[in-house]
């Protein structure tokens, strides 16, 4: 059985899982309109270091869902496949 604390730790994770996605289209916007190479290149930096952080964060939810013997549903946090 599921515990309630187990129930929030796994919503706090898929909240976080988007926050992350959004942070790099956030990124990923401002490096197509910065003007100077330099600016540019920290905001794909910046983006590459979101990516990082929702990688961690899926291979965290899928773990976390293994070991409660809950079933991953396909699209539950978007592209997950694409990530490990």
């Amino acid at each position: 059985m599921v515990s309630l604390i187990e129930k929030e730790l796994l919503e706090i994770l898929k909240e976080a899982i988007e926050q992350e996605r959004e942070a790099q289209a956030k990124y990923a916007k401002a490096a197509s309109l910065a003007s100077l190479p330099e600016e540019k290149e920290l905001y794909l930096q910046l983006y590459q270091e979101e990516v990082k952080h929702e990688k961690l964060l899926v291979r965290q939810f899928i773990e976390m869902k293994k070991r409660l013997g809950l079933k991953i549903m396909q699209g539950e946090i978007g592209h997950e496949e694409d990530l490990l």
